[in-house]
């Protein structure tokens, strides 16, 4: 069977031009880098230099190998670094609601990455709970949630509460009134909003009952590219937080936020009590007060 080590020392006396100069390099004796060559060549079946006094040349079949495996042991080689690096590197596991993965988690993940110390990991959940049971069971280090409860065996943090906007088309009527109020959206629009069970549907349900009033929701659905693209066709409006909303790419679509009566969501960071010196300070947007190394 061939091995990597006969392809390596047929690549460095190619290179050197020179078995006597190969073994220098290779810190092998000259009879065995011949000995493990010429087993090299017995296993292909063929000659792959042509020695002279002047030292050695590959043959047309010695070109060939030399080309093609050059390039393949370069690449094990970079790849074997890498194994290596991710072994000392510490792994940080994140979850997180989609919309706080996508629009929030972005702006520390340098602060996560501690200068190349930390592998992070990243997944998504659709519910608090499964974050929340992620945490107690260690699928997760860090998780990213909105208008979170309280937890008896985990800390949870409150990073920054944000309004919600609403989402319309510019041809929408909303576009051009410089307040927009809640009521007149919960009273006169349809709705297209995220499906329940859901935290920023809970936030506008806990707005509708003070208010007593019942929303015209037309549509719902669970992704954030979906409402958006059911709005930009005139299906209705929809309530976003504003990080998302900020996020929007789509020149047919306005947000703005809700000047009367406004809506929040608060956003959350919760990890295992211990983790808390580790893990909050890389949630500051002062890097000097990270600490990049695990108690």
């Amino acid at each position: 069977m061939i091995s990597l080590e006969q392809i390596r020392y047929f690549l460095e006396i190619v290179r050197c031009g020179s078995l006597n100069k190969a073994s220098e390099q290779l810190y092998i004796s000259q009879p065995s880098l011949s000995k493990q060559l010429q087993q090299l060549e017995k296993k292909l079946g063929c000659e792959l230099l042509n020695r002279s006094y002047d030292g050695v040349e590959p043959t047309p079949q010695g070109k060939f190998l030399y080309e093609r495996m050059s390039g393949v042991l370069d690449e094990f080689d970079r790849v074997i670094g890498q194994v290596q690096h991710l072994k000392k590197m510490n792994q940080v596991h994140i979850g997180g609601l989609a919309n706080l993965v996508t629009y929030f988690l972005p702006q520390y993940m340098d602060n996560l990455r501690a200068g190349g110390h930390n592998q992070v990991i990243v997944d998504t959940c659709l519910f608090n709970r499964e974050l929340v049971d992620g945490v107690e069971n260690g699928k997760f280090d860090i998780v990213l949630l909105s208008n979170a409860e309280p937890q008896q065996n985990i800390a949870v943090i409150p990073l920054m509460t944000e309004p919600l906007c609403a989402v319309f088309p510019v041809t929408h009527p909303l576009y051009h009134q410089k307040s927009i109020s809640f009521m007149d959206i919960i009273a006169h629009e349809k709705l297209v909003l995220y499906k329940d069970p859901c935290t920023i549907r809970a936030s506008i349900r806990k707005q509708c009952n003070r208010m007593k009033i019942t929303p015209n929701i037309v549509m719902e659905l669970d992704l954030t590219e979906s409402l958006l693209g059911y709005v930009s066709r005139g299906k209705g409006i929809t309530l976003l937080p504003s990080i998302v909303a900020k996020g929007i790419q789509n020149p047919s679509i306005a947000a703005r936020e809700i000047s009367r009566i406004p809506v929040y969501r608060e956003i959350s960071v919760a990890m295992r009590k211990e983790n808390v010196p580790v893990y909050l300070p890389m949630f500051s947007k002062d890097t000097t007060s990270v600490n990049w190394k695990k108690s």
